[in-house]
């Protein structure tokens, strides 16, 4: 094996242990999504009957679609508080340097 196809060899070895090393990173992260997802459409409607009932307790809602309508506002208007909280609480500081 001459100079030139040796380095050709080694390169390409490099670069397929990367490969597999960012091919198990991906597989990991696709687990991951895979197992949050089912664990929040199995919270979904816990969360959805819990704030049903908070809302139930104040609104006296007669047709189901306007209990569901008022719920459903009520957990966005959460949800987005929370993530404004969290953005502010995690935002990256200008003048902190690593």
């Amino acid at each position: 094996m001459n100079q030139v196809s040796k380095y050709k060899f080694l390169r390409m070895r490099r670069e397929a242990r990367r490969f597999k090393k960012e091919h198990r990173k991906e597989i990991r992260l696709l687990v991951v999504l895979t197992l949050s997802f089912t664990i929040a459409f199995t919270w979904r409607q816990t969360i959805f009957d819990t704030f049903q009932i908070f809302v139930n307790f104040f609104v006296d809602a007669k047709s189901t679609a306007l209990s569901s309508i008022l719920t459903s506002s009520l957990i966005t208007v959460v949800s987005l508080g929370l993530i404004r909280v969290t953005s502010h609480i995690i935002k990256e500081n200008p003048h902190e340097h690593n």
